[in-house]
């Protein structure tokens, strides 16, 4: 088999898999659903992922790496970090709580998250995720912010990053109601966030 055809199978169990834990939620999808989903035999699946828990890590890091890079890219393009805090709230506010498949995501993600806290090898692994590419990022955003002047110098980054992300986090979660309104809190999380931290 070559490199291009083993990329290509490890694509489409990730693609079912993605779909069967948006459709049936993570606790509840079984290996034997991913596999009726892409229609790979288990055999082939377990070359490629030891567990489920492999498999929605990968899809993690697909996703993260993804998002990491697009966001370092448009944040390095911004030279004021006022404007980059504001560039990481309109991030969110640009999210659609109607659209299904971010929706689905987001479910997801959250599920496991709390599955992961149940594992201590899991959780460690999350908690190097959440610290290296959410808190240490905006911190270090923060941080330059106060180096030039334009952060208040007596807030704490690694704190206020934390309490970006406990927010963001918040509302997104929320939109699992479909009367929940998303983009008027997250506006009104934005305002408050800028006021506090700014000059």
């Amino acid at each position: 088999m070559t490199d291009e055809y083993k990329e290509k199978k490890k694509k489409e169990i990730l693609a079912s898999a993605r779909a069967c834990f948006a459709r049936k939620g993570f606790e509840s999808s079984t290996m034997d659903d991913i596999v009726a989903q892409s229609g790979i035999s288990k055999g082939a699946i377990y070359n490629y992922f030891k567990s489920k828990d492999e498999i929605y890590l990968e899809l993690m890091s697909v996703d993260t790496n993804e998002a990491y890079a697009y966001i370092s890219q448009s944040i390095s393009r911004i030279t004021s970090t006022m404007a980059k805090i504001e560039f990481l709230f309109d991030e969110y506010l640009s999210f659609n709580p109607a659209d299904e498949e971010a929706k689905g995501k987001n479910i997801v993600h959250t599920e496991f998250k709390l599955h992961s806290s149940r594992k201590e090898h899991l959780n460690r692994i999350m908690n190097t995720r959440r610290k290296k590419f959410f808190v240490d990022f905006v911190a270090s955003i923060l941080k330059e912010g106060q180096e030039h002047g334009e952060i208040q110098m007596d807030i704490d980054p690694e704190l206020f990053s934390n309490l970006f992300w406990s927010m963001i986090d918040g509302a997104v979660l929320q939109t699992v109601y479909p009367d929940f309104p998303y983009k008027k809190v997250l506006q009104e999380i934005k305002n408050l966030f800028t006021d506090k931290v700014r000059i």
